[in-house]
């Protein structure tokens, strides 16, 4: 492969030979780099800078001297060398002398291993930083981490300058595409890249700072830049990663959306009639936000016991995946199953996990469907309690209910696992990976069955999950001031879930309010108190879903860009392997 280095120099003069004299004998000696091109890019210069760039090239030919005059500014003159470049590796260098010779092989290493961008990295393991200024540090951590939150971006030094990259990045990227006028290419050429979903490495570098000649990158008149820049790759990038994504899951009508969030309007208009709208209302202002907050926390704990239940399934079907990403997937399925009804949040998060993780989506999907047998297992044990206590009809019509769906989850898999030749045969057509989606299912569901201390140990999960699920029902009375007793909190959200297994609205507005409201009846508590409690319970479970499911769907949007990239190559060339 042949590497181009490109140097944007301004006012350079002290630094250029010595860079020429440090670099040249480095990329001459490892086999990665002796077929090199560097590209000086003398940006506007008013010193010797030009004259020496021009004496450089005529005692090498390898040095490609190149001249700009029109609109100065470190982005364009590095945009200008990409132009000129013809190598399949470039990288970008720093014309002081900052970045380390020497570290230039392992970048290319790396983009020889397989990787599209390697990313110089000086904080991590084997980075070094000497000489780099306090104030700049602050800015740079600040702003590194908050790329990473904003991007689910893994790397921890995205604005070095200092990376190779794969020339089909930068086509790909469009060099005349590129807005950066000045420091803040840095960061816009990589993220667009991890935008088009192309893979990327850190590796650690060192970092001097320079010795001779002036700083060019002044903090106070480049942090808007940098700021306005992240904003606008951050809407741009998630119009093109939650397009990709949502398209993936979400298909048919929107009319039907919108004919089951009115039924939920409709139900909670009728509870309103009953209650009062006025009364709730009074009610709700006088709402403690401190309980409130523990509501949610209650709410946000079943999701983080929902993460480790869930790792343990997979485990026990022989796969390990990061446990944030599984976070990130059930909040995405969640949130999904907040704005459309029918479930299509399972799905989704079968397809979060394949589509950053590679997991296979029949084997996620069958682990999901054992999720919610222990589930409905957990619940039939919970009814079991008011049937006892207190005799009611209706519990045990929802007690058959909840026995009933087991039975037809754990029904629909073994049907799956015996008739999966059959089932390959009709669908061979339409689906070619048919066959292996069920071979993996099928070890998978022997994996989790051979497994009986997993499956105890989820079972013993799923009850702190659902102690969590009904204490908030029990912290949004606090908040209201009322004491509720816990059996009946605990009664109210176990009728309340079973009765949202049927998707009927999205969210289950309507349905979650009415079976709070009518099982809190059955114990004469008021339907105005009863109501304001549901709302209370319901608004706090929507912040948490939606506030760490858009977030969730943000980094899953982004992590998956390499799935929609792979697959729409091969869409392009189906002959690809």
């Amino acid at each position: 492969m042949k590497i181009s280095i490109v140097v944007p120099a301004h006012n350079e003069e002290g630094n250029l030979e010595s860079l020429a004299f440090a670099l040249i004998p480095v990329l001459e000696r490892y086999n990665e780099t002796e077929d090199y091109e560097l590209v000086l890019v003398d940006d506007n210069s008013q010193d010797r800078t030009p004259s020496i760039i021009d004496a450089l090239a005529k005692g090498n030919p390898r040095i490609k001297p190149v001249h700009r005059t029109d609109t100065p500014g470190f982005g364009n003159a590095i945009k200008t060398g990409f132009k000129k470049a013809t190598g399949d590796v470039i990288i970008p260098f720093m014309g002081d002398l900052s970045d380390s010779p020497e570290d230039i092989p392992k970048l290319v290493s790396k983009i020889e291993d397989g990787y599209d961008i390697a990313y110089g990295s000086r904080f991590v393991d084997g980075g070094s930083l000497n000489g780099y200024p306090r104030s700049k540090m602050l800015a740079n951590r600040s702003f590194n981490n908050l790329v990473r939150f904003s991007f689910g971006i893994p790397y921890k030094d995205v604005t070095n300058a200092f990376k190779a990259y794969r020339r089909e990045v930068l086509d790909a990227i469009g060099i005349d595409n590129i807005d950066a006028h000045g420091f803040d290419l840095t960061v816009e050429v990589p993220l667009k890249a991890h935008i088009l979903g192309f893979k990327g490495v850190e590796v650690p570098v060192s970092w001097n700072g320079r010795k001779r000649g002036e700083a060019k990158l002044k903090l106070s008149r480049n942090g808007s830049i940098y700021g306005k820049r992240l904003l606008k790759l951050f809407f741009w990038g998630n119009l093109v990663s939650l397009k990709d994504l949502f398209g993936s899951v979400v298909k048919g009508s929107w009319m039907g959306a919108l004919a089951s969030l009115l039924l939920g309007v409709v139900i909670l208009t009728l509870i309103f009639s009953l209650s009062g709208f006025s009364n709730v209302f009074e009610i709700l202002k006088s709402a403690s936000l401190s309980w409130f907050l523990l509501c949610c926390a209650s709410i946000l704990m079943t999701f983080l016991l929902r993460t480790w239940r869930w790792s343990v399934i997979l485990r026990s079907a022989g796969y390990t995946f990061p446990i944030s990403m599984l976070f990130k997937c059930i909040m995405f399925s969640w949130l999904l199953n907040y704005l459309i009804p029918a479930r299509v949040g399972d799905v989704a998060r079968g397809v979060a996990l394949k589509t950053t993780e590679d997991a296979p989506l029949g084997m996620s999907l069958s682990t999901i469907v054992v999720e919610r047998i222990f589930d409905m297992i957990t619940l039939v044990l919970l009814l079991a309690i008011p049937s006892t206590l207190f005799y009611q009809e209706q519990f045990l019509w929802l007690e058959a209910l909840s026995l009933g769906i087991v039975l037809m989850l754990a029904m629909g898999l073994g049907v799956v696992y015996r008739y999966d030749e059959w089932i390959a045969g009709r669908l061979r057509k339409r689906l070619p990976t048919i066959e292996r989606s069920l071979l993996l299912l099928k070890q998978g569901l022997d994996g989790i069955a051979g497994n009986k201390a997993a499956l105890l140990l989820c079972l013993a999960i799923s009850l702190p999950i659902w102690f969590f699920e009904v204490f908030s029902i029990f912290l949004a009375a606090k908040a209201l001031g009322f004491h509720l007793p816990l059996i009946y909190a605990a009664i109210s959200g176990v009728v309340a879930f079973v009765a949202q297994t049927v998707p009927l609205t999205p969210a289950g507005i309507g349905v979650h309010e009415a079976s709070i409201t009518g099982t809190l009846g059955l114990f004469s508590v008021p339907a105005t108190e009863a109501l304001s409690i549901a709302l209370v319970d319901h608004f706090a479970r929507g912040l948490v879903i939606y506030v760490f499911g858009l977030m969730s769907a943000i980094h899953i949007g982004f992590a998956s860009r390499r799935y929609f990239r792979k697959r729409c190559t091969l869409n392009e060339n189906p002959n690809t392997i």
